[in-house]
């Protein structure tokens, strides 16, 4: 009897001992669980961290060479205006054809390096009347014009890209109103267009 006694506490002992050791499985078990789980959660938020940072990087890229951009066409803008004068007077020179071989070569390597830096050149006779695009220094109203259009050019406007950088400065060819006789530009003329005269 003490051997059944002693395998009993054999027995016993190991049941005791693989309860224990699948106690012992079960709770590494669950707390390799828990440890997974925290180290998936903390995975998913520096992943979530990084696509943050990633962007913000790619928007500060972006915004970076945007105002490098705006930079650029400020400075483009600035030598330009301060070139206007010079630009003003080679073209009152072109106009008068008093423009000799070396002075027409300097004018057209100005004019590509206005086209190279986006530059348009703009207001020619002929063309409608936009307020938006030209400044009106005189108005003639003709008999048997049809819409305002440019007769003459006083300063010729400029632009980049869309932005005008100097309005063309213009004279303008009106339509007579019904019933106006065209102005001779005498002193009989001068009176009838001043009221209370």
């Amino acid at each position: 009897m003490e051997d059944s006694s002693e395998e009993e506490k054999k027995k016993s002992s190991e049941e005791d001992s693989e309860t224990l050791e699948q106690e012992l499985d079960d709770a590494v078990e669950e707390d390799l669980s828990k440890e997974l789980e925290a180290s998936k959660k903390e995975a998913a938020e520096y992943l979530d961290a990084l696509k943050r940072e990633r962007a913000d990087f790619i928007n500060f890229r972006n915004r970076i060479s945007k105002e490098r951009e705006q930079f650029k066409q400020a400075g483009v803008e600035d030598a330009f205006k301060a070139l206007l004068p010079v630009l003003d007077d080679m073209d009152r020179i072109r106009e008068h054809g008093k423009m000799d071989d070396s002075l027409k070569a300097v004018s057209k390597q100005m004019d590509k390096a206005l086209s190279k830096l986006g530059i348009e050149k703009f207001g020619e006779p002929g063309e409608a009347f936009d307020p938006s695009l030209h400044e009106a220094v005189l108005h003639n109203p003709k008999q048997g014009a049809e819409s305002d259009s440019i007769e003459a050019v006083v300063e010729a406007g400029y632009k980049i890209g869309g932005k005008v950088l100097r309005a063309a400065r213009v004279v303008v060819s009106s339509p007579l109103p019904e019933g106006a006789e065209p102005s001779d530009g005498s002193e009989e003329g001068a009176s009838k267009e001043e009221p209370g005269a």
